[in-house]
């Protein structure tokens, strides 16, 4: 196996590479550990784990102790070197019938993914049962993710949360998006609205905002009122979908009467400005109402200039300075101003 010095003029390393080269295992195992570390040559772990098969082939202990710990640090997957694989292989198998979790997860792997063993389900199952029975939250992890591969509903809602919010996995949207996707089609209605809220206002990686809108479209006409509150958003502004305000104005006032403030806030602004619908200040003034009783500060403040300027049957001192109170309370700057809260 012959490898290039990378470090010019380094006698020492030069000396240990030619002895490695003609079959010491104590010298592969040095010229491994020099690429590990990198102090004599170039820093590389791939042939750090080359030179430690070849020692560990010839029962240098050390090496192989080593090339087991760094395979297990994460190389073990990534190498492309079958005969790294099916040794790693070996070596995990003795550990694991001995008792130890973690070479069962890893053996675990190994059948689910074909590394140095042929792929068989039924034996990662079994490892990975006999590693989660010791404790082992990983195994229990894949457990659960195989559970969820067959189909079962509760259990991708389950890992689709546990992904997306970081709940015992380390959170990752690309994953999440994946269970969300399995959920929602099984029609899992809040599956459907997460993933359009995911796919619409997620990391770049997976953001699309035509797929974003069927997701949520979806979820709007199974009642979601998340669903139809974020879909009227999409239509307000052409996103994902045609503009389209009096589409904005349907999905928003389906979400407004579930009580959706902020949907309840954007129906009563499509009426007091006659956009979607033809403008009446009356219908704007009940659903602005309604939004501002649940401390929606901005509606707050609509309610009260439509109440101090609004048509004159609609007018009430009292009432204006009531809602404008209210949102100013909350900091509303428009309100703070119209009170003269400012500069007095």
């Amino acid at each position: 196996m012959a490898r290039t010095i990378r470090h010019a003029g380094n006698d020492q390393a030069e000396l240990v590479r030619k002895r490695a080269e003609e079959g010491s295992a104590e010298a592969q195992f040095n010229y491994g550990r020099f690429c590990y570390e990198g102090n004599l040559v170039e820093q590389d772990l791939d042939e750090a784990a080359d030179w430690w098969l070849e020692a560990a082939t010839q029962g240098h202990v050390q090496a192989r102790t080593q090339l087991g710990h760094l395979l297990r640090s994460g190389l073990g997957f990534q190498t492309g070197k079958d005969a790294i694989a099916r040794w790693w292989f070996e070596y995990e198998s003795s550990f694991a019938e001995a008792g130890d979790a973690e070479a069962q997860l890893n053996l675990g792997k190994m059948y689910a993914a074909g590394r140095g063993v042929s792929r068989d389900q039924a034996e990662a199952e079994r490892w990975w049962q006999r590693a989660a029975a010791q404790g082992d939250a990983e195994a229990r992890l894949q457990l659960k993710r195989r559970i969820g591969e067959t189909g079962d509903l509760e259990v991708q809602w389950e890992l689709a949360l546990s992904y997306l919010e970081g709940r015992a996995v380390p959170k990752d949207e690309s994953e999440a998006a994946r269970w969300l996707g399995l959920a929602a089609q099984q029609g899992h209605e809040e599956a459907q609205c997460r993933l359009g809220q995911l796919l619409m206002h997620g990391p770049a990686a997976v953001r699309d905002s035509v797929k974003a809108a069927e997701w949520l479209l979806r979820a709007a006409e199974q009642g979601s009122p998340q669903a139809a509150r974020e879909l009227g958003d999409l239509y307000r502004e052409g996103v994902g979908v045609e503009e389209d305000d009096s589409e904005a104005e349907r999905w928003w006032r389906q979400a407004a009467e579930f009580g959706e403030a902020s949907a309840q806030y954007r129906v009563g602004m499509m009426h007091l400005e006659g956009r979607g619908v033809v403008s009446d200040p009356a219908a704007a003034l009940e659903w602005l109402v309604k939004a501002a009783k649940q401390g929606h500060s901005d509606a707050q403040f609509q309610v009260g200039g439509i109440y101090r300027d609004g048509p004159v049957e609609l007018r009430s001192a009292p009432d204006a300075n009531y809602w404008l109170e209210r949102a100013a309370g909350q900091g509303h700057c428009d309100a703070q101003q119209l009170l003269g809260w400012w500069g007095t």
